[in-house]
């Protein structure tokens, strides 16, 4: 493993890591919108509806579109508001920023983990979960590949 990550600087693998990370990104988000919000919400929503004390004439026809729609609006804001966030942690760590390295490792190391178990866990689901899981196992390797240097030096550790 030692021998991969000695032939590649450190910016090459900061910017393989910036990849993958976005790409990480890009497929939770991709998830979450067309898998599994709509499926929680519906779910959500049935059981309320299931609510001994709610009067259902009381709730218009095209109540649960509209609410559909108000919750899809605020899941575009926190995605936009997390995009920003990793947005500004890659920019730093381009910029060598030591609380960006940290932050990176961290995403990483936990984001590459559960990409890969999420994709694992579904192989034969369709295209996007061996995605997911080449996607984390990527992710991890990248976060193998920054302990290999130091903070200090920005060399290869001996």
């Amino acid at each position: 493993m030692e021998n991969l990550f000695k032939n590649i600087s450190r910016e090459t693998l900061s910017k393989i890591t910036i990849v993958f990370c976005i790409l990480g990104d890009v497929l939770i988000f991709y998830y979450i919108w067309i898998d599994a919000f709509p499926r929680i919400f519906k779910q959500v929503f049935v059981e309320v509806m299931k609510s001994p004390g709610l009067d259902k004439s009381m709730i218009p026809v095209n109540f649960y579109n509209e609410l559909f729609q108000l919750s899809k609006q605020a899941l575009i804001i926190m995605f936009v508001g997390v995009l920003i966030v990793h947005g500004v942690n890659y920019i730093f760590f381009l910029k060598k920023k030591e609380f960006a390295r940290k932050y990176i490792k961290i995403q990483t190391c936990l984001g590459g983990l559960l990409l890969f178990l999420f994709g694992f866990s579904s192989l034969l689901k369709g295209w996007l979960y061996p995605l997911c899981a080449l996607t984390g196992a990527i992710m991890f390797l990248a976060f193998i590949g920054l302990n290999q240097y130091n903070t200090k030096t920005l060399a290869p550790k001996a």
